[in-house]
């Protein structure tokens, strides 16, 4: 195993554990620079590969990745960091980020992995180079409710009640129609992924885009919004392709203290 900040260096049996961020292509010295540069959780990043590998990985040696759950506070701003180093390295260069508590138990079980799926590892990169994730968020405008005037009694008020639960019922089935067609709105050879709303979302969908795609995604939507203005469609900044590689360990191969 090579450390590509001391090439000629081998780390020792007994070295910590590696926090593993991403996997990536090998790096010019200019990105090593840049990736040395970003300040990790507890100390800066490092970048890590088997030698004759194409595939590195980066990485900080952890001795206890227990510790990014001493306490709640330590483990969101943990989490936020991780985040944080992975969406900072994906400017520069595309990778395949790892969830947040990844460690290899050494330097040689990472470098074992590595070479086994070198080659999984570089089609995946390849298929995602030059895309990015974005997240589409769609909320519906909430439409006052109709109440029967209290000034009406018997069976006025009674046909006015019936008449609010079928506009109530009618908005309901429109807004599942549009629904239904918005995440069909989309070209099919766009890659999509489709995940459960959060509270006060009506949608939540995760693409996988060029930046010419964005453009037409963007194109799309203002012209969507024009026809059906009860609705809002927010798209997220450019992200690392979490929705759309499984460059996961396998479990043998690493620690994952936070699950």
């Amino acid at each position: 195993m090579t450390v590509l900040t001391q090439p000629d260096r081998i780390p020792p049996k007994d070295a910590s554990p590696l926090y593993t961020y991403a996997f990536l292509p090998q790096p010019d010295p200019e990105l090593l620079q840049f990736i040395q540069q970003t300040e990790g959780i507890q100390q800066p990043v490092q970048v890590v590969s088997p030698v004759g590998s194409r595939i590195a990985a980066a990485v900080e040696p952890m001795r206890d990745p227990e510790s990014l759950q001493a306490s709640d506070e330590v483990l969101v701003r943990s989490a936020l960091r991780h985040d944080q180093v992975i969406c900072r390295l994906f400017t520069q260069i595309p990778l395949l980020p790892l969830r947040f508590g990844t460690c290899f138990l050494s330097a040689e079980k990472l470098g074992s992995h590595l070479l086994a799926r070198q080659v999984e590892y570089e089609q995946t990169l390849a298929a995602i180079g030059g895309r990015a994730e974005y997240c589409l968020k769609g909320r519906v405008q909430p439409q006052p409710q109709p109440d029967p005037q209290p000034c009406l009694s018997g069976t006025a008020y009674l046909l006015a009640r019936k008449q609010a639960y079928l506009q109530q019922q009618q908005a309901q089935a429109r807004q599942e129609q549009e629904l239904s067609a918005l995440q069909q709105l989309w070209p099919s050879t766009w890659p999509i992924q489709r995940v459960d709303p959060q509270p006060e979302e009506a949608l939540r969908l995760y693409f996988l885009l060029t930046p010419t795609e964005k453009q037409q995604a963007d194109s799309i939507s203002q012209t969507w919004l024009a026809q059906h203005p009860d609705w809002q469609l927010d798209w997220s900044t450019p992200l690392p392709p979490y929705h759309f590689v499984g460059a996961f360990p396998a479990p043998d191969q690493l620690r994952d203290p936070l699950r």
